[in-house]
Order: structure tokens, then C-alpha cells, then sequence
């Protein structure tokens, strides 16, 4: 009786599903899932799960010089190729994400230090125009060039350009 109802119920379901994708129309109460985006560095975690592959049958092949590995051995290899790949993958998405924050920070502090930088022009274009207001003995100098008239120094007005 168990077994009947089990494929009742799947039936059922089935059924359901069905009808819910045909009346999509109306909009799906769940998303529909389009694309997958693939995983980061996948041929990079894929090149170390090779390497340790090949580093432990290597070494098992030269241990036992030739002779067919026990069970008991195959199972020891397939745990130490698990567990060793997972170790240098762990190391490897570390010092990813080593040089992924250093790259931000750096890219910060080009940031900070250009917009030190600006603050500082600013303030100095600020200040500059604040004595030529309240100066005006500044402002004269300030806008004009120094040149040489008959050996002695002269302040004359800037040209216009």
C-alpha cells in the first residue's frame, strides 16, 4: 500500500509542477534560475587538484615498486589527495585574497592621498584670494613680475595674454 500511494504522491507533484510552469504567465511564486555564473580561478584550483593527483600516485607507485595497491591503500591515497588538495587550495584562496586587499588598500591611499592633495591646492588658492582682498599691497605684488630696468629691480604689471 506504501508503495502505491509514494507514486500517487509523485504523480501529484508532478501534475503541480506542470500546471505552475504552464501558467507562467502570471508569474512564478519561485524565480527561475537562467544562468550560473562559473566559480573564480577554477583552472587555477583545477591545475593543484592535478599536481597533488599526480604527486601521490607517483610517490605510491615508487613505494611499492610496482606491485598492485592494496584497498586498504587506495583508500589512504584518495584521503591524502583529498585532504592535501583542499590544504593548497585553502593557501592558494588566501594569498588571493592577500593581494586582492592590498590592491584596495593601495587603491586607496591613491585616493586619500589625491584628495589630500586637492584640499590642500584649494586651500592654498583660498588663502591666496583672501589676502589679495584684504591686502591689497599683496594683491599688487602677486600680479605682477619682477624684471630688471637699468640694473635695478622694478615691479611691473603682468601682461594679458
Amino acid at each position: 500500500m506504501g508503495l502505491i500511494t509514494k507514486g500517487m504522491g509523485v504523480i501529484l507533484r508532478n501534475r503541480a509542477s506542470k500546471k505552475a510552469f504552464k501558467d507562467a504567465s502570471g508569474g512564478l511564486q519561485h524565480t527561475v534560475i537562467k544562468s550560473v555564473k562559473p566559480a573564480k580561478n577554477v583552472s587555477t584550483k583545477r591545475s593543484i587538484q592535478d599536481k597533488v593527483v599526480k604527486a601521490v600516485d607517483e610517490g605510491t607507485k615508487k613505494g611499492l615498486g610496482g606491485m598492485p595497491p592494496s584497498q586498504r591503500l587506495k583508500q589512504s591515497m584518495s584521503k591524502t589527495k583529498r585532504d592535501s588538495s583542499k590544504s593548497m587550495k585553502d593557501i592558494s584562496y588566501k594569498w588571493d585574497k592577500l593581494v586582492s586587499d592590498r590592491k584596495k588598500a593601495d587603491k586607496k591611499f591613491v585616493k586619500q592621498t589625491v584628495g589630500g592633495a586637492t584640499a590642500a591646492i584649494a586651500g592654498a588658492v583660498g588663502a591666496h584670494e583672501g589676502a589679495k582682498r584684504k591686502w591689497p599691497k599683496y594683491k599688487k605684488v602677486m600680479e605682477s613680475d619682477i624684471k630688471t630696468v637699468d640694473g635695478k629691480l622694478k615691479i611691473v604689471p603682468k601682461k594679458k595674454k
